[in-house]
């Protein structure tokens, strides 16, 4: 298998193919800010369907499967799609401005969770491995797809993109990445699409079916710092395994079922990593 050497960005409707490498080598941080801006600076505007095209992603698998069998295996748009699915992951620049705010935490923090859980429904590609989102105030997160890997892989993924652009990497004082531009580089292509009014009628069913389970997911997220994991291990006590019981414990006591005792009778585990799962 091949590496992949690009990325796509979403920004505004519009699908862009960025390069990763150019004169056989990575991109540096500042000419990776450079690309990004010429997005943001482009001007044109979302071809016909393209804009909610990874609706699609987001609904029912068959109207998704029988979509692409019909629309997308030939021509530009199977070369666009496959730009998207070799890409070695997508990018989303969010127009909106999402993070925790002290002036309202509580609903900060709920908003900010479910723009990385869902978006729009058509702003993240679904099928990609993870979607880098970046919001218009500088704030970032990662919506990723479950089926390849469990969640400490990108809690790792994330700790090393963290620690090497505050350690290692760093910003210049006027807040760009440190070096220089370079008026070398290829502009980021849009990607071409043909999308008939057909296919586009099945974009806004998916669309629809997914904001009904956007809309149905109740998120409520908030600051807890009455302690962390330091006083967990000092009593000798995973810190998995202490959400995994006070996850039980609140569900028994908000419905009042058994079923905590239940879970242990029969062995159930709320939430179980693959690399963790015992042999039964």
């Amino acid at each position: 298998m091949r590496d992949s050497k690009h990325i796509v960005v979403y920004h505004r409707g519009r699908y862009f193919k960025v390069w990763l490498y150019h004169d056989g080598r990575l991109l540096k941080p500042r000419e990776m800010e450079q690309q990004m801006q010429r997005i943001l600076d482009n001007t044109s505007e979302p071809q016909p369907g393209e804009a909610r095209l990874a609706a699609l992603t987001a609904g029912d698998r068959v109207p998704w499967a029988r979509c692409r069998q019909a629309y997308f295996g030939r021509g530009k748009n199977k070369q666009s799609l496959d730009a998207v699915e070799k890409a070695a992951f997508f990018v989303t620049l969010d127009e909106t401005e999402q993070g925790y705010r002290t002036e309202d935490p509580d609903t900060s923090m709920d908003s900010y969770a479910k723009s990385l859980l869902h978006g729009q429904c058509y702003d993240r590609w679904f099928d990609k491995s993870f979607t880098f989102v970046v919001f218009k105030n500088g704030k970032i997160g990662i919506n990723a797809e479950h089926s390849w890997a469990d969640a400490p892989i990108m809690a790792h993924l994330w700790e090393y993109v963290m620690s090497t652009d505050s350690l290692q990497l760093g910003y210049a004082e006027d807040g760009h990445c440190k070096g220089d531009t370079n008026p070398n580089i290829p502009y980021p292509t849009r990607l071409q699409w043909d999308i008939p009014g057909e296919c586009q009628e099945v974009i806004e069913t998916s669309l629809n079916t997914a904001n009904l389970l956007a809309n149905d997911v109740d998120f409520h997220s908030f600051p807890f710092v009455a302690f962390g994991k330091g006083i967990i291990k000092k009593c000798r006590t995973s810190p998995d395994a202490f959400v995994q019981l006070a996850l039980q414990l609140a569900h028994y006591k908000d419905k009042w079922h058994r079923v905590l005792i239940a879970s242990y009778c029969v062995k159930v585990k709320v939430w179980e990593a693959v690399p963790l799962k015992q042999e039964r």
